[in-house]
């Protein structure tokens, strides 16, 4: 076959839209598909590059597509820039065919000339080890928190949408929370880049009266999963309870919070109210690639990740990705 591989142009769009529909479909059967609205999400990150959405065109038609987006990262509390992958789709009538393995590795090729040091995805854990993607290198969650809500004062608390003024507040409290994490993306400076892109998913600034107590954001359903809480350890208690009485309707129960159980320790102490036990979410889906191997912190970090699974990142997708149904 004369495949093609080029950077993916404006009139592609519709194309690649039907391409992964049509892929994803054949693969996972349902009315809902959440890849197609995944790709025009990450155009509109501030970091978005043309030159890392690459397709595979034959005679042509778009049979193959691939998307890796870049983000900066924190690795072992140094600054480093990192991409994932996601989604990538190919033909349905072409798989099997090797038309993957260009895209993924025409796509190592320019991420490497654009100094990225490491690629992350989450897929099959079989197929990407063969392009040197290694399992379970980072976790989705540390912690599970069983509160106990009925002593903790909510009334005076509320919560609204994000707007423009908050950026700096929350861009900021970012910085200071996670600057020593041992794996960590930035989702960007711009709102589009924190509020979420689904009904089930909620980003929210949190107050008490008039007084600004931190940002959310957590899936709305339970138990209750919070993607990201930027506070201080006087006002997390009072926000989590908030909103499982609130949102959840409960005043007891179980919260997955992502972050790491040192993290953790420090937003939250152990009390008649609340509970916190380490609980590391991995599997071998959880896959990440070095791209710079000159970079000793990189290989550090996952030589050290292969030894023991508490000094694996905690990660935390951006909220473009959280589109479930």
């Amino acid at each position: 076959m004369n495949i093609i591989l080029r950077s993916e142009r404006p009139e592609d769009y519709n194309k690649i839209a039907n391409l992964n529909y049509n892929s994803f479909n054949e693969w996972r059967t349902s009315s809902y598909k959440a890849e197609p609205l995944i790709v025009s999400a990450l155009r509109h990150s501030q970091y978005y590059d043309n030159e890392l959405s690459i397709v595979a065109e034959l005679d042509g038609d778009i049979v193959g597509h691939a998307l890796f987006s870049i983000f900066p990262f924190i690795v072992m509390k140094e600054k480093r820039t990192g991409a994932f992958l996601a989604p990538i789709c190919v033909d349905t009538k072409l798989q099997k065919q090797g038309i993957g393995k260009m895209l993924i590795e025409e796509g190592h090729k320019r991420l490497q000339n654009k100094g990225v040091s490491v690629a992350l995805l989450c897929g099959h854990e079989n197929y990407y080890p063969k392009f040197g993607y290694e399992n379970k290198m980072f976790a989705l969650s540390g912690v599970n928190i069983s509160i106990n809500a009925e002593n903790v004062n909510t009334d005076r608390i509320t919560e609204r949408s994000i707007k423009n003024v908050d950026l700096e507040w929350i861009t900021e409290q970012w910085q200071s929370i996670h600057k020593d994490d041992r794996l960590a993306l930035y989702p960007g400076d711009t709102i589009s880049q924190w509020f979420n892109h689904s009904l089930i998913y909620r980003s929210s600034m949190v107050y008490e009266d008039n007084i600004l107590l931190g940002y959310i954001r957590y899936r709305n359903t339970y138990p209750l999963e919070i993607k990201e809480l930027l506070t201080t350890e006087d006002n997390a208690e009072k926000i989590i309870a908030y909103i499982m009485k609130e949102n959840l309707k409960r005043t007891k129960g179980d919260v997955i919070l992502s972050v790491s159980l040192e993290s953790a320790s420090k937003l939250l102490k152990n009390n008649e109210n609340l509970k916190i036990e380490e609980k590391i979410i991995t599997g071998n889906a959880f896959m990440m690639k070095i791209i710079d191997k000159s970079d000793s912190l990189i290989t550090q970090y996952f030589q050290e990740a292969k030894s023991d699974i508490k000094k694996l990142g905690i990660f935390t997708f951006p909220p473009m990705l959280e589109i479930d149904d």
